[in-house]
């Protein structure tokens, strides 16, 4: 008998044979571990694509799953199926991963983690009794992988911004001020569009962005179908606002006397884009803004940075420099959580130590006229 009850037939040529089978079955549903012979046959990266293309995700992570499936999954375990799985197959990809295709570390956990997620909703869903790879270790402790990140992380200073900003485009300046003023990412910045602005109160309401989202041959972002969408990372609360400082908003100003903006029909209903292709009929695309905007301001302004991140990092900086609560700065960089925050940008308050012994003597100190 299974766990749905139906009864299955297994013939033994010896009784000891079948006392054994049926023990180790036994065994199996009171511990959790019965696993279907028909469920077990699933193929490991078959089981990783269903797990990547059959929750609904955007089609931009489809394809970054389905990347990492054609480079790290389906080459290591080829035919292997899930019910063979153990934990010594999960840790020789691990080996696999650092020593055949020499993947960093921090490559190596992100790789990591989205298998044994594959491999946990299986789990969940009844499809496999336990998840080989939940005991498995990695390469370089977490906190390790994280502090090499950190130390990647390169914080323009004010007079590099200013020279990549007078390198830009003029249509396009802006982007840069709203990434380096307001913290936000390249494609929220792109798919800025009026209604989101609110001079008067100084906010920003970063509900959308733009996405390469149409499906391609090779497997990569398309340059087509392009969408704006409304990026719910809460059900009950659409996107963050963000302040608004006045020297951006005095930038925005111009921009909107200067170029005004283009009405665009999305899937939320006509809006009107601050920041539209070069031919002003349509979406900015992520590889013109790319490739004919930011990468000539890099090369004219000599700045010791190449990734729009960078101009995130400036924003954090500027704000953590400056005595912000990290708790506010994730909520206007659109982290899930503090936590994450403190990982990327915590060792960015040297000061903090300082300002904390300064609070509790000024909160602790004795009166005069006591």
């Amino acid at each position: 008998m299974d766990p749905d009850r139906r009864q299955r037939q297994k013939t033994f040529r010896r009784k000891v044979d079948a006392e054994n089978f049926r023990t180790r079955k036994e065994r199996e549903l009171d511990t959790g571990t019965y696993l279907e012979t028909e469920r077990g046959a699933e193929t490991v990266a078959t089981l990783f694509e269903r797990w990547a293309t059959t929750r609904g995700l955007e089609n931009s992570s489809v394809r970054q799953y389905r990347s990492m499936l054609n480079q790290a999954v389906r080459p290591y375990f080829k035919a292997r199926t899930t019910g063979a799985l153990k934990l010594a197959d999960i840790q020789a990809w691990i080996l696999w991963m650092r020593d055949t295709k020499k993947y960093q570390p921090q490559t190596i956990q992100t790789r990591f983690g989205y298998l044994s997620s594959a491999l946990q909703w299986a789990v969940d869903n009844d499809e496999l009794g336990r998840n080989p790879a939940k005991r498995a270790k990695l390469p370089g402790r977490r906190a390790n992988v994280r502090r090499v990140v950190k130390e990647k992380i390169v914080v323009p200073t004010r007079v590099e911004i200013e020279a990549l900003i007078a390198a830009f485009d003029p249509r396009y300046a802006a982007v840069a001020w709203l990434m380096a003023g307001c913290g936000l990412r390249v494609a929220e910045a792109m798919g800025l569009c009026r209604d989101q602005i609110d001079f008067r109160r100084g906010l920003l309401h970063v509900n959308r962005q733009i996405t390469e989202d149409g499906e391609s041959d090779s497997g990569k972002n398309a340059s087509l179908h392009l969408k704006m969408y409304t990026k719910h990372r809460d059900a009950e609360s659409p996107g963050r606002a963000v302040p608004l400082p006045k020297i951006v908003a005095a930038v925005v100003r111009a921009h909107l006397k200067k170029f005004g903006t283009l009405a665009w029909q999305s899937s939320q209903g006509q809006v009107h884009l601050l920041f539209p292709n070069h031919s002003r009929t349509g979406l900015l695309y992520q590889y013109y803004f790319r490739n004919q905007i930011w990468q000539p301001a890099l090369t004219e302004s000599k700045v010791s940075f190449t990734k729009t991140h960078a101009l995130r990092h400036f924003f954090a900086s500027s704000m953590l420099g400056n005595g912000v609560p990290i708790t506010d700065l994730a909520v206007w960089l659109g982290h899930s959580n503090s936590k994450v925050t403190d990982e990327y940008y915590g060792h960015l308050m040297p000061e903090a130590p300082e300002r904390g012994r300064t609070a509790i003597d000024t909160a602790m100190a004795t009166p005069a006229n006591e």
